[in-house]
């Protein structure tokens, strides 16, 4: 998207194919995935940041703001992809291994999340660059300084459940979408 909309040297700065280590982030790549699959949880994770330059952007309070969208645009499609394939595959009668049934639901609501919890704009997710062009003055002086605690927000949002007035409803809407 960033491509799209004028920065087409976005990719090549950080998605290079030779070197798939660059876009590593050692907390969110490493750190966390491994600490989560040794606790038993869902193993989630992210990689470092894209790097914009947005004086390269053609309108980029817009621009910030489609890109900020095209991650959870993405996530929202595969949720809505795998409920799709779900009921077909149970219609057509292929839905018989236990695996598939668990893992296509988790599939779909994995991605489901991901969509909406990505449009928080709490830094480091994604609605956060679209809130930094949108923001001025004096509220985009707070969010600026609240940015380096973003990761801290969003960890504490997790471990005292704030985040289950997304979380549970979003459930219950992906269940009910797959007929459970």
């Amino acid at each position: 998207m960033a491509g799209r909309c004028g920065d087409g040297e976005a990719a090549s700065r950080q998605r290079s194919v030779e070197n798939p280590f660059a876009r590593v982030d050692w907390v969110g790549s490493v750190l966390l995935p491994a600490f989560l699959l040794f606790r038993g949880q869902p193993v989630l994770g992210w990689t470092r940041f894209l790097d914009l330059d947005v004086d390269k952007l053609r309108s980029p309070r817009r621009d910030a703001l489609l890109i900020s969208l095209a991650g959870p645009a993405v996530n929202l499609l595969l949720a809505l992809a795998g409920i799709g394939a779900f009921h077909g595959l149970n219609a057509a009668g292929l839905l018989t291994s236990p695996l598939l049934v668990q893992v296509l639901p988790f599939f779909c609501l994995t991605n489901a999340g991901l969509a909406v919890f990505n449009l928080l704009p709490i830094p480091p997710l994604a609605a956060s660059g679209a809130a930094e062009q949108l923001l001025g003055g004096d509220a985009l002086s707070s969010f600026e300084d609240i940015k380096p605690f973003g990761f801290l927000l969003l960890l504490a949002g997790v471990y005292f459940n704030f985040f289950d007035f997304i979380t549970i409803p979003l459930g219950r809407l992906v269940n009910t979408l797959l007929g459970f």
